[in-house]
């Protein structure tokens, strides 16, 4: 996961257009739009209209939205989602406290992050390296995953023909204190695969983890590395 951007989202270079207290709106009424710009805003949202296409976009407090066929580099944000509509094109998504939602036909070429959000991706997308949750669930539908995907504390689906080429990897649960490891003992994360999705690599379980998986075949990748409770 790479959050270093996150940190430094306020601190403008000579190309970046940036607001302090309102909406960026990038394009829009219909006119064809394309730079290398970056847009960020601190106290506000960035929002990139229909076709066009922008350089690395951010926000520390606002939603981050891309309306149909819009393109971007790095898109990152600190306190706020992601909405991303159909034919989304971009390297990398990420944000600390917030929930990246995008319909169909997304692609991006590198990584998918969450802290503190779920990540929901819709038809026909292709994530080309890692999605990665700390406390969020990952629902996946008709999605091509490159690498692997991983969390903490969250749930995964796959539905539609998902495929993940990687691993599937719940981390360990140790290490946050009493109170998280009971609840988590009586509310375990699920791992969701139907019957079309698969997963090429392994499914690797560093905590309980509810397996509702239509494909017996996905069973036998299955790795248990905890220690199971007496």
């Amino acid at each position: 996961m790479r959050f270093s951007k996150l940190t430094t989202a306020a601190l403008l270079t000579a190309l970046t257009l940036s607001t302090s207290g309102c909406i960026i709106h990038v394009g829009g009424h219909g006119e064809n739009y394309s730079d290398d710009n970056e847009y960020s805003s601190v106290f506000g949202g960035v929002d990139v209209a229909e076709n066009q296409s922008v350089g690395d976009v951010s926000s520390v407090n606002g939603n981050i939205t891309f309306d149909n066929n819009a393109s971007a580099r790095d898109v990152d944000a600190v306190n706020g989602n992601i909405e991303i509509a159909d034919n989304v094109q971009v390297h990398e998504l990420s944000t600390v406290n917030g929930d990246i939602q995008a319909q169909s036909y997304l692609s991006v070429k590198r990584d998918v992050s969450t802290v503190n959000g779920n990540i929901t991706i819709g038809a026909g997308s292709m994530v080309g390296k890692d999605i990665t949750t700390v406390n969020g669930d990952i629902y996946l539908t008709q999605t091509f995953v490159s690498d692997d995907i991983t969390t903490k504390n969250g749930s995964i689906t796959l539905t539609d023909a998902s495929v993940v080429t990687g691993d599937i990897e719940f981390e360990s649960q140790e290490n946050q204190g009493w109170w998280s490891e009971k609840s988590r003992e009586h509310n375990p994360p699920t791992l969701t695969i139907d019957a079309s999705s698969d997963v090429k690599g392994r499914i690797v379980l560093h905590q309980v983890v509810i397996l509702e998986i239509e494909n017996p075949a996905l069973l036998s990748k299955v790795e248990r590395r905890y220690k199971e409770q007496e």
